[in-house]
């Protein structure tokens, strides 16, 4: 693969980012982990031949574009994968609720009940 421009790098790379992106905004579970598989094997092509495209002197403000928007691309896809992600526990959560693990432990159903301080209360007579 190190005969191709970086155009067509950067054309497979986004095309295929593209599509990652939409199935994860669509939630399409079936096809995510064969497009995430294909950005990361371009993404490794890519690393690859980075350094002798930059001897060669390819690497213009055109491809640092590419790249800067790639990577802001990036950013929002997963912050797309933690939200759904923190669906599905919330989800989790309701239907199997001891999958759940209490905030104060030791609680019963109404919270963990009063503390003795060692205190000795006055006694009225």
């Amino acid at each position: 693969m190190n005969t191709f421009s970086p155009d067509s790098y950067f054309d497979a790379l986004e095309s295929h980012f593209n599509q990652l992106a939409v199935a994860v905004a669509a939630g399409d579970i079936e096809v995510l982990p064969a497009l995430s598989e294909q950005v990361q094997k371009l993404s490794i092509n890519l690393a690859e031949v980075w350094q002798q495209w930059q001897r060669q002197g390819l690497n213009d403000a055109v491809v640092t574009a590419r790249i800067k928007a790639l990577a802001e691309g990036f950013q929002v896809v997963r912050a797309n994968l933690l939200r759904r992600a923190m669906l599905v526990e919330q989800t989790l959560n309701l239907v199997v609720p001891a999958t759940m693990d209490p905030t104060y432990a030791g609680g019963g159903a109404y919270g963990a009940g009063p503390k003795s301080s060692g205190r000795l209360s006055p006694m009225a007579v």
